[in-house]
């Protein structure tokens, strides 16, 4: 597969089953998908996440065994294979078909039941042209996956403030107990429905972060590459 092609299948992942609930962006202008990276998924915690794509509009095709430049006229996504148990991708509009002038989103949503690691295998098919030659090129994207973490093993779920402080919250400064969360941790930060709203690194010994959100229930997970903690935060 042509690199070209690859970065196209890369933007249709995040498009697979999306509701009419999401609303294309058109602001957006370059190629590629918004975010550029899925947030990570919890067992019994809802998942709620849209992502916003545009296709590219020239690429590589082969043609006879070699690499040939074309216009992509359109692609359609013809499957998604590997998604976690409990969760759908759907698009926005009931055809599968997108051209590069236009803008395209997805929503990721649902439930996780079973935690691990799941590969995604996004099943593409591509129309070009190659002068007046029309040509169709399928593709199958294996380069990205979704992590769903659960209650035993490698996560522990934790509703009190052993973690964070002040539980409940009710100012926009919220502090994270550094005797018990190492330096080099990620944090991630996500709403009650499960969208991802911002991630950052944890160096130091003191950890005291802005926490400027709405009122309402937040879960922060703490991951230092061996263990991950996920934290419900309620800011009153």
């Amino acid at each position: 597969m042509s690199r070209n092609l690859l970065i196209l299948s890369l933007f249709f992942l995040s498009v697979l089953k999306v509701s009419a609930q999401c609303t294309p962006d058109n602001s957006i202008t370059k190629p590629g998908f918004y975010p550029s990276l899925l947030p990570d998924a919890a067992v019994g915690v809802a998942y709620n996440q849209v992502l916003q794509f545009k296709i590219i509009k020239d690429t590589t095709v082969i043609v006879f065994g070699n690499p040939t430049a074309a216009t992509i006229d359109s692609a359609t996504i013809v499957k998604v294979n590997g998604m976690p148990d409990g969760l759908t991708f759907q698009l926005n509009k009931p055809r599968k078909t997108y051209t590069p002038a236009e803008v395209g989103c997805a929503l990721i949503s649902g439930t996780p039941t079973k935690a691990g690691t799941f590969k995604l295998q996004i099943v593409l098919k591509i129309y070009a042209k190659l002068g007046i030659l029309a040509v169709a090129q399928a593709d199958t994207i294996k380069n990205f996956s979704i992590v769903v973490t659960g209650t035993s093993g490698t996560q522990e779920i934790i509703s009190n403030s052993k973690i964070v402080y002040p539980n409940p919250l009710t100012t926009d400064k919220l502090t994270i107990n550094s005797n018990t969360v190492l330096s080099g941790t990620l944090m991630s930060i996500y709403n009650c429905q499960g969208q991802f709203i911002a991630a950052q690194k944890l160096e130091g010994h003191e950890y005291s972060i802005s926490f400027n959100y709405p009122k309402g229930m937040y879960w922060i997970s703490f991951d230092d590459g061996n263990f991950t903690r996920r934290v419900k935060v309620v800011k009153e």
